[in-house]
């Protein structure tokens, strides 16, 4: 009896037991699964942040591998830190501009054929040809051939890989007698070219006052070197307070659509002082954002171009530099002088503006481009070689009546009556005529896309439909009727 008694106690406390077990594993089961749904919440949580943080940013900067921002000088303190940027990798632009010559070369060592002596050797071309001044991608078999191999240029191309477009032969030409007669240091220090190598190119584009702003030359201007620059600077100033808030808007739109936010927008308000707007302040705030925020400090063997809102550099001469030049002294640019637009060329024919230099030589110029574009010494083009084309007048007839009342530029009169004033109907007559605007007298030279090799950007040729008012002039019914014909 008392040994039942106790094995049923022994039951009971064993069930106990495993009653007890069975509870904790379950509410160890129970708390688990409770911290495993708050670290998924927790997660979900967090990425729901993080994308309305990226989708917050993508609205202001669509493509987050470049800086974008813009910033007014008055309220600089007032705006928060801008979305970090990646540097453009230049490495692969060389891949795309340059291709290694292949051999056409048979191993055919017969005794009555002599072969080059790289074939003899057993060595491999190893020569990268510049694309664009090459015409084809094979060295051609020939028997008299016993030089190293060299690419086969196009027309106006100079060069063993075929990568010196006219303008730059001509200047290193005309450059190199001049430092042998007179001692001068060379402007170019060259090398060759290599894709670890290549020099970056900020651009730094004066548009002067806001209400002047032709936004079709502006595009034009950007998208002739779109493929060669890597940072945009552009930069205006303001007299007064700006209303015009749908141009701003516009501005912005384009600079994105057409840079990938690869651009830096300054602006600043005149009137409050000359000194902001200069042009050592605008690169020095602009030196400045691009460490803040891009962690990019340009070196001394960069290149810096400068230029105004009637400048449109070829892109050509540009390129060479950043592939070839290892130290570029203070170069202006011979433009072509065009006036209204590109149909019509001054008198004169050039004109002298914009420089381009290694940014070690600004310092020199206490870090302002215009004043080292008034102590360069030394000129890219010629009289029939142009560094790219300057448009005067480039505007609408509108905006040339409204930026001769706003700048007070003394010009004659059409008549000599008391009422007689410059209006746009004016305005449209002289440019169809080819009369310049300063004396309503000196004819201008009329110019034909057919026989002029310069005469307007490739870019605008091949836009046509969007760059018309710069290609053709509308108030000559004679012109227009021969286009279309």
């Amino acid at each position: 009896m008392a040994r039942s008694t106790g094995l049923g106690q022994t039951a009971t406390n064993g069930n106990s037991r495993r009653a007890i077990t069975k509870k904790l594993v379950l509410w160890s089961v129970l708390i688990v699964q409770v911290g495993f749904i708050g670290c998924i919440w927790l997660l979900q949580m967090n990425r729901s942040q993080l994308l309305q943080q990226q989708s917050s940013s993508a609205a202001d900067t669509p493509d987050l591998g470049y800086v974008h921002f813009v910033r007014n000088v008055r309220n600089t303190k007032k705006q928060g830190p801008q979305q970090h940027c990646v540097m453009r990798d230049n490495i692969n632009r060389y891949q795309t501009d340059f291709y290694q010559l292949k051999s056409d070369f048979r191993l055919n060592r017969s005794a009555d054929y002599a072969m080059p002596a790289f074939v003899d050797l057993e060595l491999t071309p190893n020569l990268w040809c510049y694309r664009e001044g090459t015409l084809n991608e094979t060295l051609r078999d020939s028997d008299y051939l016993m030089a190293p191999p060299q690419c086969n240029c196009e027309s106006g191309w100079h060069g063993r890989d075929c990568g010196q477009p006219e303008i730059i032969w001509r200047a290193l030409m005309t450059h190199s007698r001049a430092s042998r007669r007179g001692g001068h240091e060379a402007p170019l220090k060259l090398h060759e070219a290599s894709a670890t190598s290549m020099r970056k190119l900020f651009y730094m584009l004066q548009l002067g006052d806001w209400e002047h702003i032709n936004m079709e030359l502006l595009q034009l201007q950007l998208r002739t070197l779109i493929e060669v620059v890597d940072f945009f600077l552009i930069y205006y100033y303001e007299r007064g307070d700006n209303k015009d808030h749908l141009k701003q808007h516009r501005l912005v739109r384009q600079l994105n659509s057409l840079l990938n936010s690869n651009y830096v927008l300054y602006q600043c308000n005149k009137s409050t002082g000359q000194l902001s707007c200069g042009g050592a302040a605008a690169f020095t705030y602009f030196r400045h954002q691009l460490w803040r925020l891009c962690s990019v400090q340009p070196q001394s063997t960069d290149l810096l171009l400068f230029g105004n809102s009637d400048t449109i550099f070829a892109p050509t001469a540009l390129k060479f530099l950043k592939y070839y030049a290892t130290d570029v002294l203070p170069l202006r640019f011979r433009l072509k002088h065009n006036v209204y637009g590109f149909y019509w060329q001054h008198g004169q024919r050039t004109r002298i503006s914009g420089v381009i230099s290694s940014l070690v030589h600004l310092h020199a110029a206490q870090l302002d481009p215009q004043q080292l574009e008034r102590q360069a010494s030394y000129t890219l083009g010629d009289l029939n070689h142009y560094g790219g084309w300057s448009c005067e007048l480039c505007m609408s007839p509108e905006q040339i009546v409204h930026w001769l009342q706003q700048s007070g530029t003394l010009v004659r009169l059409p008549n000599k009556t008391r009422s007689a004033r410059i209006d746009a109907n004016y305005v449209q007559q002289l440019i169809g005529a080819g009369v310049h605007l300063e004396d309503g007298s000196s004819q201008l030279l009329r110019l034909r896309p057919q026989s002029d090799k310069y005469f307007a950007p490739q870019a605008a040729l091949e836009r046509s439909n969007q760059f018309g008012q710069l290609l053709y002039n509308l108030y000559d019914v004679d012109d227009v009727q021969e286009d279309e014909d």
